[in-house]
């Protein structure tokens, strides 16, 4: 299921420039539909968090996917630029605060090892949306139009719904108790020094990388004049390269690197995103740098997630996670929102790219620095919530 929530995201971006013409979106406003997902997810994942505590992880996951399943049929049925973004909100009030019940769900039932191989594979859904979901979903859109791969989408995503009802539930020990006092136990969390000095570290993770993200479709399609399916290929090389960074992360995690991961794939990321936007090699050898920032998204992400999960308890752990959604979430929204300030349509071309990239290698500098405070955080006493 996570597997088609990531791919039906990652498909909207090789398709935007075609959902923008077919709903008269203006293009240099496309990655509104990539940008409008995350903040919608971010401001459902604050009112449902202490349900997947309260309700249990299972009864979350299936209640968002069946509203997921739903959205995605509306946003595949649109026909204007009101009801695409409308169905596109939808789609991120159902759909993103899935990942952090599952997550949730993995914290509460393994431990240790098997944690670390649990999250390893969860993360490679996403490598493996896009070597499979985005090129196969492109395709399909420039086949049989943008609408089919969101039709396909909405039915597996039902299916799946229905499949995780056999699913074991796990006692979380907050099933009880006053639903204001669990609201404010959420925003408590916010005292400890070491969930807010995490939070900053996966702003800035983040926030570079996503002025870059929303609008990659419109770029590669004005200045290297692809089609949906050569975006979909460029985002399956990158797959690869987020499928190899995750079995190397998948490595080391188990031998206790942590630290050393976050910032190894910040900088590679860095790299590749900064040469990306100069635009300084041929039209044939641009997937390179998605295999390159995926590489370094890959080797990164596991280790962040295996200290998420390790930080809070079970009886917490559903809004935990649902908080660092939410972090996660606006921070991409409003790497779009400001990557759109930057970039103009001049003479056919997006131009604007290379400050996107600039920017975005900058905020990743700041990671070594976020890394070392936050290890020096999670070494003292631990604080007991």
């Amino acid at each position: 299921m996570t597997f088609f929530i990531f791919g039906e995201h990652l498909i909207v971006v090789p398709l935007s420039a075609s959902i923008s013409k077919a709903t008269g979106l203006p293009l240099v406003k496309a990655g509104l539909l990539v940008a409008i997902y995350p903040l919608a997810a971010a401001v459902s994942a604050f009112f449902s968090a202490p349900f997947s505590d309260r309700l249990g992880r299972k009864t979350m996951i299936i209640v968002l996917s069946l509203g997921f399943s739903a959205s995605t049929l509306g946003f595949a049925t649109a026909n204007s630029v009101s009801t695409i973004l409308f169905f596109r909100v939808l789609c991120g009030i159902c759909g993103g605060p899935v990942f952090a019940s599952v997550l949730a769900f993995i914290g509460d039932k393994f431990k240790g090892k098997e944690r670390v191989r649990a999250i390893t594979a969860l993360m490679l859904t996403f490598s493996t949306a896009s070597i499979l979901a985005v090129p196969m979903g492109s395709w399909i859109g420039d086949t049989f139009g943008w609408r089919m791969p969101f039709y396909l989408i909405s039915g597996i995503v039902l299916i799946c719904s229905i499949l995780i009802t056999r699913m074991t539930a796990i006692s979380t020990g907050a099933e009880t108790g006053k639903i204001m006092h669990q609201y404010l136990e959420l925003i408590q969390l916010f005292q400890l020094a070491k969930v807010r000095k995490v939070f900053i570290l996966q702003f800035f993770m983040i926030i570079g990388l996503f002025g870059f993200v929303p609008n990659v479709s419109v770029w590669l399609n004005l200045n290297y004049g692809f089609d949906a399916t050569q975006i979909g290929l460029c985002y399956m090389q990158g797959g690869i390269g987020g499928f190899i960074g995750n079995n190397i992360a998948g490595f080391f995690l188990q031998r206790g690197y942590k630290d050393s991961l976050i910032i190894t794939g910040s900088m590679i990321m860095g790299c590749f995103l900064v040469m990306a936007t100069l635009e300084l090699l041929p039209a044939i050898y641009v997937g390179i740098f998605f295999g390159g920032l995926m590489f370094g998204g890959s080797i990164r992400m596991p280790a962040l997630q295996v200290i998420l999960t390790e930080l809070i308890p079970i009886n917490l752990r559903g809004r935990f996670m649902s908080m660092s959604m939410i972090v996660s979430n606006v921070t991409m929204g409003l790497g779009g929102i400001w990557g759109i300030q930057v970039l103009t349509v001049k003479a056919g071309r997006l131009e604007g790219m290379p400050i996107v990239g600039l920017i975005g290698g900058l905020s990743l500098l700041f990671v070594p620095y976020l890394v070392y405070l936050v290890r020096k955080e999670l070494d003292k006493a631990e604080q007991v919530f």
